[in-house]
């Protein structure tokens, strides 16, 4: 069963959702089902075939954005529902570390040294979640912005879109992105300040690439492959790595604390991490792989290529909340 949840009914659905994995006994009497709490809804499924092939196990996906999915596992925090949350922002885990269990998948000592980054979650992908789309046919080659200060200019009033960092976790990457290449975290925030009233807030991470590849916005916050897709289909789009910098970093995938089949949820993450899981991902959707020993996609820059300027994670840590609290006020005004 797969929940996709919309912008406008997302909170109605995700009730819906309780309801029904509350139902007596349901979940927790199906030993054959993992639970998968994911932003990530498409890979999650396309991943579901090899899995239940390998482990006679099935997925039941609840999909909204990576806030979302923390709040819900805060509030089923008494009685856990979900088994396992994948592809969210890492971040929010950390925040709430003690919802969720330490697990080292299978294959673990093959994975990136350089994107194993917390003690709670693992990685499951690589991604570049913080680049511009840009709409060639909206956006001329001489105007096209190639730093985030450049979205400050108020020529682009109602002309970027942006996820909203509450929602999404990568639009909350995407601004702390913003403010970690600054000066200083002052600067950054005041730049992000003078930046937002040219926003518009979608609500969803997916409604931006695919806004701009529509024409609705004239540029979009959004992650790389993200963007690639619709360029790969022909949308007249290009991707712009700001001058400044991006970050080349992980989405997590971490267990559920006392959730109903933590062995299926563990078994879940080994195929994800193994070469087949990551060969899916790669191959359907442009993500780069966390293992060296899988070819990553053909159509991006080469990591060595990329300006990339990854922010430290114990600042992302304690930044987090900071900023989404003055994200919140400023989204308020």
């Amino acid at each position: 069963m797969s929940l996709s949840l919309t912008r406008r009914n997302a909170m109605t659905a995700l009730a819906g959702a309780t309801a029904v994995l509350a139902a007596p006994g349901l979940v927790r009497a199906q030993t054959k089902t993992v639970a998968v709490y994911t932003a990530f809804a498409d890979a999650v499924n396309a991943l579901a075939p090899g899995f239940t092939a390998a482990t006679g196990l099935a997925i039941e996906t609840v999909a909204a954005g990576s806030g979302e999915l923390i709040a819900r596992v805060k509030a089923e925090s008494a009685r856990p529902l979900g088994d396992c949350v994948v592809s969210i922002g890492g971040e929010g885990i950390d925040a709430a570390a003690d919802l969720f269990e330490a697990y080292a998948p299978a294959g673990s000592d093959a994975v990136r040294a350089d994107i194993k980054t917390s003690k709670t979650w693992v990685p499951f992908s690589v991604t570049v979640p913080a680049v511009l789309m840009v709409n060639t046919t909206l956006v001329a080659e001489a105007e096209v912005p190639t730093t985030w200060a450049a979205l400050a200019d108020p020529k682009w009033k109602d002309r970027a879109a942006f996820a909203g960092a509450d929602k999404s976790g990568s639009a909350l990457i995407q601004m702390l992105q913003i403010i970690h290449t600054a000066a200083n975290d002052d600067a950054g925030w005041a730049l992000f300040q003078r930046m937002f009233p040219n926003f518009i807030v979608t609500g969803s991470s997916g409604a931006v690439p695919r806004g701009v590849a529509g024409g609705e916005y004239a540029v979009g916050l959004t992650l790389e492959d993200s963007a690639q897709r619709y360029i790969d289909g022909g949308s007249p789009a290009r991707i712009v790595y700001p001058t400044e910098g991006v970050a080349l970093s992980a989405d997590a995938m971490a267990l559920i604390k006392g959730g109903p089949n933590p062995d299926g949820a563990k078994a879940l993450l080994d195929y994800i991490t193994s070469p087949e899981g990551q060969a899916v991902i790669v191959g359907q959707f442009g993500r780069r792989p966390i293992r060296d020993d899988v070819a990553g996609p053909a159509n991006v820059p080469a990591a060595a290529d990329l300006p990339v300027n990854n922010p430290d994670p114990a600042w992302v840590l304690e930044a987090t909340p900071k900023y989404k609290d003055l994200y919140l006020a400023l989204a308020r005004q």
